[in-house]
């Protein structure tokens, strides 16, 4: 049997995703094993150590007390920068950084009633399982069996502009989509600039690089012009009527910056709007205050969008993934 070290350290590096976990963790090892198997806090400060030195080196056998919180607190406003930093402005190893922090990213799609039902506390009387349950007390209903329909998120439908206007967010767009898009195999990933491409199975690679060499090898239309009407028709006739935008989260990426037919673009977006069951448009360029969505496509566009925000960092990503399930209804028209 491990010891209560070894345990509580086995278990908070395979169970513990993010840091305002911890004191729950802690709380609940406490709770199940009792105070005295705590890791003391000469264990804590040695763990620590370990986990910021640096690649390749050793930590040395004593932790400076005064100067562990410093760089704990470095460490953590370091990642907060890079949370808050404009896709455009980040480095490649800044972007490899975010790969990792994206895939403890989590949308919060708004859940669906399905057909089937399940049994459940409350709803409507089970009959088949009362009349059941009967027999065994010689007849009499003594317990009356409900069921009530079962839920699941709906289903995700990711597609990004990778025209040539939007080339500085396309490659972090694709990492979000790479994370997105291994959560949940029902989910969707499309690519477009003047032609959609269907991108999910070259997306669904274990490794980050493999995945973005699969679309790099499909997408054929790389940083060109953009045609946002023709390519949403296109989704709409081969894939959104026969079942992947109906009453799902449809979440276009792109700048608006729209050089096909507006009446076109019009028709498609109310096609889309009537079929989803929410229609969000993230718009990178939003992130400057003094924007203004004027251009002829975001114009076009937005009176069909039940949530419009910028997505050009990471933290506005976390944003709309917590808020789609509290916020993100097509009564709500969102502007974040």
């Amino acid at each position: 049997m491990l010891p209560a070290e070894d345990l509580y350290w086995a278990g908070r590096a395979t169970l513990v995703a993010r840091e305002d976990e911890l004191p729950t963790y802690d709380r609940v090892f406490r709770e199940f094993f009792g105070e005295e198997r705590e890791p003391s806090q000469e264990q804590r400060k040695q763990e620590v150590q370990r986990l910021l030195a640096p690649a390749g080196e050793s930590p040395s056998e004593t932790v400076d007390d005064a100067q562990l919180p410093d760089r704990d607190a470095a460490l953590a406003s370091s990642l907060e920068v890079l949370r808050e930093k404009n896709f455009a402005e980040c480095s490649d190893e800044e972007l490899e950084q975010l790969a990792r922090l994206m895939r403890s990213l989590r949308l919060a799609v708004p859940p669906r009633r399905t057909r089937r039902r399940a049994p459940s506390r409350d709803g409507e009387l089970d009959l088949r399982r009362t009349v059941r349950r009967a027999l065994r007390s010689g007849g009499d209903p003594v317990r009356l069996a409900r069921r009530q329909r079962r839920r699941q998120p709906r289903r995700l439908v990711l597609i990004l502009d990778v025209s040539g206007s939007m080339t500085a967010y396309s490659r972090a767009l694709l990492v979000f989509a790479h994370a997105t898009v291994r959560t949940d195999h029902r989910w969707e990933v499309f690519c477009f600039g003047t032609r959609l491409t269907r991108v999910t199975r070259a997306l669904d690679a274990p490794s980050l690089d493999d995945a973005l060499r699969n679309v790099a090898a499909e997408v054929l239309d790389w940083e060109g012009g953009t045609r946002i009407g023709a390519s949403l028709k296109t989704f709409l006739d081969g894939w959104g009527h026969s079942g992947l935008a109906r009453g799902a989260v449809v979440v276009i990426c792109s700048d608006g910056l729209d050089t096909g037919d507006s009446a076109l673009l019009s028709e498609q977006m109310a096609r889309l709007s009537r079929l989803a069951e929410v229609v969000v448009w993230l718009n990178p360029l939003k992130a400057d205050a003094r924007y203004e969505p004027v251009a002829r496509g975001m114009a076009t566009a937005l009176p069909y969008v039940d949530v419009f925000a910028s997505g050009h960092n990471l933290a506005s990503l976390e944003e709309l993934g917590s808020g789609l399930r509290l916020g993100g209804t097509r009564r709500s028209r969102t502007r974040t």
